[in-house]
């Protein structure tokens, strides 16, 4: 698990929605779902990050249109567009089943390709279809896919990812 006050992201911010400053969300996980009326996000742009309190959620996830304090304009919401919608690592729910983890979870596992180490996860690229994990090895950095065909095993106990035989 992430230290406490990490902050990790739960949605990406999309397009305005209507004229009051609705703007829609797309969320990475469940916890956009469980974000009550009144909480503080963190909204991260390239131009910084915006604290701003929930102030009305409407939909459910994937999508969702969420409503802000002090946005109460299209050009208001337009501002935010592209933005991550953060919060504290503590919002998200526990993992009780050993075979499940979160992604970002893997950043520090080694890993192998049968007994080679190929290196260490450093970064998780979301992507639309799979994400991809950005390895770090004497070699350089390599990405590879995050799906059943190329990553055989997870193994959390250990901190390992076995990739199938001949991948690389």
């Amino acid at each position: 698990m992430p230290d406490a006050g990490e902050r990790v992201a739960i949605a990406r911010l999309g397009r305005p929605h209507g004229v009051r400053g609705a703007i829609a969300a797309h969320a990475d996980g469940p916890t956009l779902g469980a974000l009550q009326v009144g909480e503080a996000v963190t909204v991260s742009l390239p131009t910084g990050e915006r604290e701003l309190v929930l102030a009305e959620r409407r939909g459910e996830a994937p999508k969702a249109i969420l409503s802000f304090e002090g946005v109460t304009t299209r050009e208001g919401a337009s501002a935010l567009t592209g933005g991550t919608l953060l919060v504290d690592s503590a919002r998200l729910p526990g993992v009780d089943d050993p075979d499940t983890f979160y992604v970002r979870d893997l950043l520090g596992f080694e890993v192998r390709e049968g007994e080679r180490l190929v290196g260490t996860v450093r970064e998780i690229l979301p992507g639309p279809a799979n994400d991809a994990l950005v390895v770090a090895g004497d070699d350089g950095e390599i990405l590879l896919p995050f799906t059943r065909d190329a990553v055989v095993r997870v193994d959390t106990p250990a901190r390992r990812v076995v990739l199938r035989d001949g991948l690389l």
